[in-house]
């Protein structure tokens, strides 16, 4: 007994305690106190007689949706016009953040070295590389919504300006994704083909791309998923899209054409992600299809 005592006192994987795990614990209970004292977070804040009315008057406006034809039709044709945005920008994004992932791929081995590749090459390389991924972080470092209203602002109302706003900010998580996808290749398979005397651009067809092409795959639909969701609020701010229909409703306290609209944002986005998941089980599990 005495010696199964021994070995627990003396076991590596007995948990000790450490102050500073206790400090981190606290110093975050202090940050959400003091985040909800000056957001003004109160649970009964949603109990006040005024708030309570305001609230009942609104859940009352929304039923029954309004279901004349004019507006459904009107909503059909948003809806419609919400799925192209999200599908051009998804485009536009990856067809300019795959070209723009390469050349934030952070390069390894001896061919790129200063000595191997000379000083100007190897410094030109890497400015590249630093400059690319300072535009990747500028592009999705700002919201969509912001994009939107700078091209509102640029191009006017409409369609357009949605479109070019999912296309810059998904261009910057796009490329981000893609070359952090290529860097986690199996450097082993990549230095065997670049040993046949392949060229980059052969290490990327033969090796790179294709170990990662599912990875690939599924994360273009995912981001097209979210771009969906982005493009049905960017018409917030006129950027198109059934958002433009959304917030003139809501300005005009007509509730029950609001329940119609969230319907039909729900029924589109199940849809989306009912597509997402057909596509990921057809074509990136399929038999000889996409597999590393």
């Amino acid at each position: 007994m005495s010696s199964v005592k021994e070995l627990e006192l003396n076991s590596p994987l007995k948990p000790k305690f450490n102050p500073l795990n206790l400090a981190v614990i606290l110093f975050l209970l202090v940050a959400v106190g003091v985040s909800a004292r000056e957001t003004q977070f109160s649970f009964t804040t949603f109990f006040q007689d005024s708030n309570t009315r305001a609230i009942a008057r609104f859940v009352s406006g929304l039923w029954p949706p309004a279901t004349n034809v004019q507006f459904l039709k009107t909503v059909f044709i948003l809806m419609v016009e919400t799925i192209e945005i999200s599908l051009v920008g998804t485009t536009l994004a990856v067809l300019v953040g795959f070209p723009l992932s390469l050349l934030a791929v952070r390069q390894r081995g001896e061919e790129f070295s200063r000595e191997r590749l000379g000083t100007a090459r190897w410094a030109l390389r890497w400015s590249l590389y630093y400059l690319v991924r300072a535009f990747l972080n500028l592009f999705r470092g700002i919201p969509e919504l912001v994009w939107a209203l700078a091209f509102v602002t640029a191009v006017g109302l409409g369609p357009l300006p949605g479109v070019l706003a999912l296309a810059v900010h998904s261009t910057g998580i796009l490329g981000k994704l893609y070359a952090e996808m290529f860097e986690s290749v199996d450097q082993r398979l990549v230095e065997m083909v670049r040993s046949t005397g392949a060229t980059e651009t052969q290490v990327l067809l033969f090796a790179r791309l294709p170990l990662s092409l599912s990875v690939f795959l599924s994360y273009t639909l995912f981001r097209w998923e979210c771009n969906m969701r982005a493009a049905t609020v960017l018409g917030f701010v006129g950027a198109g899209g059934i958002g433009t229909q959304l917030i003139i409703s809501i300005k005009l306290f007509r509730y029950n054409e609001v329940m119609t609209l969230i319907l039909a944002i729900l029924i589109l986005i199940a849809l989306v992600d009912i597509l997402g998941q057909f596509l990921r089980t057809r074509v990136l599990d399929a038999p000889g299809r996409c597999r590393k």
